[in-house]
Order: structure tokens, then C-alpha cells, then sequence
């Protein structure tokens, strides 16, 4: 299984942070990363905002452990792998 397949897999397996998606396919964060981007780029993957951060900040958040907002801007975010992306794999 390529680099990418695992991370696809562990997509569909409902794993949504890259921290945990390189735990689950032993690959590096950065390797993860560089995955999302490209998938991003080439219409596989689409990253929907969930919602804003709370006001009172991350403490209250459930989130928190996980979300990309607690390391940057972003907030929460759906990982949506795309049609384009399983016909490119098939």
C-alpha cells in the first residue's frame, strides 16, 4: 500500500488530525502533510470548515487535542476525500 492509500484509508476510518493519522499509518507528519496538500491540489480532498473556535478559547473546546486551531488559524476542519480522488486511485 502506497503512502497515500494509507492515508486515504485512515481518512475513511474517520482518523481526522494529521498527528493521528501519522500515528495510525506510521508515516511522518510531514509526510501527512505534504499528502493532504497534494490530494488538496489535485481535487481529491476538500477541507470544509466546521465551525469558528469558541470565544472563551481552546480550554473549553473538545476539540482541542486535535484541531488544527490549537496549533494555528484554521479551526476545525472536515477532512471530504472527493469522487476525483478514488477515480484517480482506482
Amino acid at each position: 500500500m502506497t503512502p497515500t492509500e494509507k492515508v486515504r484509508e485512515a481518512i475513511l476510518s474517520g482518523v481526522t488530525t494529521v498527528e493521528r493519522i501519522a500515528s495510525k499509518t506510521g508515516l511522518r507528519q510531514g509526510t501527512v502533510q505534504l499528502i493532504l496538500e497534494d490530494l488538496e491540489l489535485s481535487g481529491g480532498l476538500v477541507r470544509e470548515s466546521l465551525s469558528s473556535c469558541p470565544s472563551s478559547g481552546c480550554g473549553s473546546c473538545g476539540q482541542s487535542t486535535g484541531c488544527s486551531g490549537a496549533q494555528g488559524s484554521r479551526g476545525p476542519v472536515l477532512l471530504k476525500l472527493t469522487q476525483a480522488d478514488s477515480k484517480r486511485h482506482s
